[in-house]
């Protein structure tokens, strides 16, 4: 009994220390580091002053622990995106950058606490020693996959990985900037343009040119009626099999309405598929999701797999593929699952971020292995 009662009192200090630790970035944010007091970050927490003073013995080594776990945070990220990457130099430096660009890491509340470090002379020497070697490794992966890219053309020898490196590390600080001044108003899809489009005009043979963004239109949501998620029965046969081989074609599939046509109107007619369909006011299709049902041996429970998920490129970055998998997410619960699983590409940096958004969980435990059977 002992021994269960103190695992329970380290869960409940370890508990705490993360609480005060989120309201230390919030005062942070809010206050800066000057007009930050111990009392504040209480408030914040809803703890008592006596309870701050029992895990942290000063208003200093609340800092100094907020911002370790920041930067231990920051390392965990970037060194998951390089292990998940593909082995390619290009890959990996997009990877990097992604990891770099999370919203989880980058929130605003985060990057005050980065900027407020770094702002002051007593900061600055703080942040050098808890942040400066972790800054050093990450620009050395950065020179050392310039370098790989540079070697990797004929002709190009003349380029310095150094040089490339500093300025694509300097483009990052940048984009942290913004994100500090924008807040949650930041986009991030903009970030992204710019930073494949310097990448593609300095590494032309390793990098293409994102297509230049168009103007989105106004989100939509379910909430106003301005969209809506219904599930497909036979009448939506049509609309959901145009959308199915859209995305097939996604995928690299050639087009082939007839074979779309015929596997969606299979999975409806013998249910083997649950189907959603999102339309907007009018009644036009924008988008769908497919899952599978399944079990889990071990939970002895019911599983779904969301296998499909597209949306027409002109309704993107609008809601629809949140609202999708809020429908699916909402009946898998209501059935009595146990769990939602999905596969998705290495480099769908954009569908992650949704996911993760929604609070889905990358599996870093198991491997996935596949038998082609063709």
């Amino acid at each position: 009994m002992g021994g269960k009662k103190s695992r329970t009192n380290q869960a409940l200090q370890a508990e705490r220390q993360r609480l005060l630790i989120d309201a230390t970035m919030s005062a942070i944010s809010e206050f800066g580091l000057t007009r930050l007091t111990l009392a504040r970050i209480a408030k914040i927490a809803g703890l008592s002053a006596g309870t701050v003073n029992f895990h942290f013995t000063s208003k200093e080594a609340l800092l100094l622990d907020t911002l370790t776990y920041l930067a231990e945070e920051f390392e965990q990220s970037i060194d998951k995106a390089l292990e998940s990457a593909q082995p390619d130099p290009a890959s990996r430096l997009r990877a990097l950058f992604e990891a770099s660009l999370n919203p989880e890491m980058t929130e605003p509340r985060k990057m005050a606490v980065w900027y407020a470090f770094v702002a002051e002379a007593r900061g600055r020497e703080d942040y050098q020693r808890i942040c400066g070697a972790q800054d050093k490794k990450i620009f050395a992966i950065t020179v050392g996959l310039c370098d790989e890219l540079i070697r990797g053309a004929k002709g190009r020898n003349y380029m310095n990985a150094r040089a490339m490196a500093s300025a694509v590390q300097g483009l990052v600080n940048e984009i942290w900037e913004d994100i500090l001044y924008a807040g949650d108003a930041y986009d991030r899809d903009e970030a992204r343009f710019i930073y494949l489009s310097f990448l593609a005009s300095v590494f032309p043979w390793a990098f293409s040119a994102p297509e230049e963004r168009v103007g989105y239109g106004a989100p939509l949501s379910t909430d106003d009626k301005s969209l809506r998620v219904v599930r497909v029965g036979k009448a939506r046969l049509q609309e959901v099999s145009s959308l199915f081989d859209l995305y097939r074609q996604f995928y690299e599939e050639p087009a082939n309405a007839k074979l779309a046509r015929r596997f969606i109107g299979d999975n409806i007619r013998k249910e083997r598929s649950l189907i959603f369909l999102a339309l907007d006011r009018d009644g036009r299709a924008l988008g769908f999701t497919q899952l599978y049902p399944g079990w889990c041996s071990v939970a002895a429970a019911p599983i779904w797999t969301l296998y499909d998920l597209y949306v027409d490129p002109s309704a993107r970055h609008r809601g629809v593929g949140n609202a999708l998998m809020e429908r699916a997410e909402t009946m898998a619960r209501k059935s009595g699952a146990c769990r939602l699983d999905l596969e998705t590409a290495i480099d769908n940096y954009q569908a992650q971020a949704l996911y993760e958004k929604r609070g889905w969980e990358r599996d870093t435990e198991f491997y996935k292995y596949s038998l082609d059977l063709g």
